[in-house]
């Protein structure tokens, strides 16, 4: 268990915010790791989905992926309870704006839709890839964590790649995506828990 600092209620009644002695943004990093359950869960999933691409099941590949986005969410918070990470304090209100990015995925589906019409199923992964890079953006601040810049800017520079230069494979960018996704799922859990032994 994370152990976590809160509000501390002084003799006047006064109550100190969690701003004051334990930072929004390093008490949600802490709780999630980073986001490293999240990114591991979804890099995974990706990896799934490109393989059943690989082996022709195209469209089974594009459902695992479509539908399988809706419970990343459920998957990722049932891991965290296994791996007995605390939840951050109820004044924090940062899982209030990760709900609300969340919902940019859903919201750019029909992207995901006009981009393979026609038969151009070559462009599923490339544009689902520039769509989560891009929803991982606002995470470098939720998280305060730069990394997720870098995760945003490589994602989207893989969709634009293989979506208008590497267009031979379908599967090709499904797993690069998968594989980036798992890398900094590591990289951010090492982070976190570096910072922790720090702190103790």
């Amino acid at each position: 268990m994370i152990p976590l600092r809160t509000g501390i209620k002084i003799s006047l009644g006064k109550v100190i915010s969690m701003n004051e002695l334990y930072d929004q943004h390093t008490e949600y990093r802490h709780c999630h790791l980073g986001g490293a359950v999240y990114l591991g869960v979804e890099g995974v999933l990706w990896l799934i989905s490109a393989a059943f691409g690989a082996v022709g099941r195209i469209p089974i590949a594009m459902i695992i992926l479509l539908i399988g986005g809706m419970f990343i969410h459920p998957i990722a918070a049932g891991c965290s309870r296994l791996l007995r990470l605390s939840s951050p304090d109820e004044s924090n209100r940062l899982p209030v704006l990760n709900t609300w990015i969340a919902l940019t995925i859903p919201l750019g589906l029909p992207l995901i839709f006009m981009a393979t019409a026609g038969g151009r199923e070559h462009l599923f992964f490339p544009a689902f890839a520039v769509l989560v890079g891009a929803h991982w953006l606002p995470f470098a601040y939720i998280y305060s964590m730069k990394s997720f810049l870098v995760i945003a800017g490589i994602l989207v520079l893989t969709g634009v790649l293989f979506g208008f230069i590497f267009v031979q494979s379908f599967s090709a960018c499904g797993f690069v995506a998968g594989g980036v996704l798992l890398l900094f799922a590591a990289i951010h859990y090492f982070i976190v828990h570096r910072e922790l032994r720090c702190e103790s």
